[in-house]
């Protein structure tokens, strides 16, 4: 069986490490990048799966790599899941409105980031 691909973009290397550690490694293929800019071109040219988008990134912010990758690319397949500590219900519908799978708030712990991401494929998942 394939392994998943799975994009985190997270800026904060404690929580790419809750990530790594939290999805295991015989089921995903993963690869991490701290800014939106290098999140966007890695993939176009890896294509994962899975992307995992943190909302406040540096260079470019994940509502904005998320905007490029439905509408600009018009890839509409790839599991999006933003995990991020914006709970704001504005912000949220804009994400849902752009496709989302999951949309999940930060603190979470490794076994939830796991269930998020293994549940994704039956319907949006909002947790706070």
């Amino acid at each position: 069986m394939d392994k998943e691909k799975i994009l985190i973009v997270e800026d904060d290397v404690r929580i790419q490490k809750l990530y790594d550690k939290g999805l295991p490694e015989e089921e995903y293929e993963k690869r991490f990048s701290g800014n939106g800019v290098d999140a966007l071109m890695m993939y176009k040219s890896w294509g994962p799966d899975i992307v995992i988008l943190d909302i406040g990134l540096p260079e470019m912010d994940g509502y904005s790599v998320l905007k490029k990758i439905r509408i600009e690319i018009k890839d509409g397949e790839t599991i999006v899941i933003m995990a991020t500590g914006v709970n704001d219900r504005h912000k949220i519908n804009d994400c849902i409105n752009l496709g989302i799978s999951a949309y999940i708030t930060k603190p979470f712990n490794f076994k939830e980031i796991n269930n998020i991401v293994t549940k994704t494929s039956k319907g949006v998942i909002i947790s706070s």
